[in-house]
Formats: C-alpha cells, structure tokens, sequence
C-alpha cells in the first residue's frame, strides 16, 4: 500500500537516502529529457515547496487507479517537509518508474538551494549528502509531451529559441543550469499584454512571453494545452491566454493559506481541476 512507502520514508536514516540517492541516478540517466507521457490517466502537480502532506493527498487519492502522475518541479525550499517530500518522491520514482514523471523545477538547482533553504537543511540533517541530491536534479527531465492528449507540461515556460519540442532531449544535463533553453523551460513567466520575449523582473537571463509566440509554438507543434507551475496563484491556478496555458500551484501553505490545485485529465482527455 502507498501509506506503508510513506511511513518508510518517515523514517529514513542518511543510509537510506544515500542509497536512494544511488538506486535513482541510473534511472533518470536513462530516461530521455521530454518525457512521453502515456495514454492513461493524467494528474498533473504544481509547486509543492515541501508540502509532503498535499503530495501524500493527491498519491494516495489517485494510486490505486492507472493514473500517471507529473510533478512540475520545486519540491525543495522553504517548505518545513522538504526532505521528506523529496524523498517520497524518489523513492516511488526507484519503484513504479513509469507512474511517476518528476520535472525539474527552478528550485532544483544549487545557487537556489542555497539561498532559499534546502541547502542549509541537508547540512543540518544529513550532512555531506548535498552534491548526491545536485546531481540527481541534473538528470530529472526539462518537460513532457502527450501526444494523446496534445498536453506539453514544463516548469516555467516556452523559451526563446526552441523551434521543435523534440530538440529538448538534446540539450545538456547540467547541475547549474547554464543553456538558455533549459534556463528559460525553468524560468519563464507568460504575460497577457506581451508581444513576443521581453526581459522579466525575475532577472538573469528569464524572460517574459507574450500570446503570439505561445500560438505560434503551440501550432509548430501540435499542441492544445501548456500545463506549468512557477507562479503563485491563491486560488491555486491561474489560466493565460484564453485558456492555452494552465498555470498550477499545488503548496497549500506559502506566504500565507492557498487553495492548492492540481489538474487531472481522463482517459478521454477531460480536464478537471481537484482541490488538495
């Protein structure tokens, strides 16, 4: 049962989690960057920021069915789990490889876990184990593809110069993240008044993203929906651009109470959002 897993990880000594740590490298090494969703049922999370109570909500909600389930990224910092969700999630990643896509977030990179949180809390409880959990994030995907339901999921969003999705599993697994595109997938915001890529208040090298590029990548490749996370929405989504871009945030305790969502797509392609 999916509870004795989370009473497992509960427990978990640094043996446990540096043998975790080497038991999912391999795995993820394996998989390719764009992951490709199955022809099953979707559930889709957004941020959960060390909320292990949601995660544990939604899988054990949905596990005794055939969903397939996608986390977009920043399990990690400032949440008071983050260890444990983390965790959680690796360990049913080394189990059920093919229930579970885990997408890299922008918090799943070392200059943000140092300055946000989980750095400090893997020196606190754990000790040397910091660089086992940076090269794992390295090798989780940038984004998803469901050609069944014409569905791509990513963190952030759609980045400048990438013409085909499919070009994604050619970029470079890196610890910090230096590529442009992988950057932008972790970091991009969509913007309703926007035209095209502009400079974002998030600074560096993100961007903002206006309806014209989102229709225009949307139609190269074949897509009806962008599902991602990044953005803080009380209501715990957001939609853009007339409905193309669903936005999730699944952390139901952040800079205050937040109704988190998650969406969940059935096997006739149906889309509903379910509270957490």
């Amino acid at each position: 049962m999916i509870t004795e897993t989370f009473e497992e990880v509960a427990q978990f000594s640094k043996e446990d989690i540096n043998s975790l740590l080497s038991h999912i490298l391999p795995i993820l090494h394996k998989e390719p960057l764009l992951a490709s969703l199955p022809k099953t049922p979707l559930l889709f999370v957004g941020d959960t920021h060390g909320d292990w109570e949601a995660t544990k909500t939604l899988l054990a909600r949905y596990w005794d069915s055939p969903t397939t389930f996608v986390f977009l990224g920043d399990y990690v910092d400032r949440g008071p789990h983050q260890i444990e969700n983390i965790n959680l999630l690796f360990k049913l990643k080394t189990k059920t490889p093919n229930r579970l896509v885990l997408l890299r977030g922008n918090h799943e990179i070392p200059s943000i876990n140092r300055y946000y949180g989980f750095y400090d809390e893997i020196q606190t409880h754990l000790g040397n184990l910091m660089k086992g959990y940076w090269d794992t994030f390295a090798h989780l995907p940038l984004a998803a593809i469901s050609q069944d339901f014409k569905i791509f999921a990513v963190h952030g969003g759609i980045p400048e110069g990438l013409d085909q999705i499919d070009e994604i599993n050619h970029l470079p697994r890196e610890v910090e993240p230096e590529h442009p595109v992988t950057f932008q997938l972790l970091w991009n915001d969509p913007k309703e008044t926007l035209k095209g890529f502009t400079a974002s208040m998030r600074g560096g090298r993100a961007r903002n993203f206006g309806l014209d590029v989102t229709t225009a990548f949307m139609n190269r490749n074949n897509i009806d929906l962008i599902v991602r996370a990044h953005e803080v929405f009380h209501h715990g989504f957001h939609e853009f651009f007339d409905g193309r871009i669903l936005s999730l945030f699944s952390c139901r305790n952040y800079q205050g109470p937040i109704a988190g969502k998650a969406l969940y797509i059935n096997p006739n392609g149906d889309r509903e959002l379910t509270p957490i």
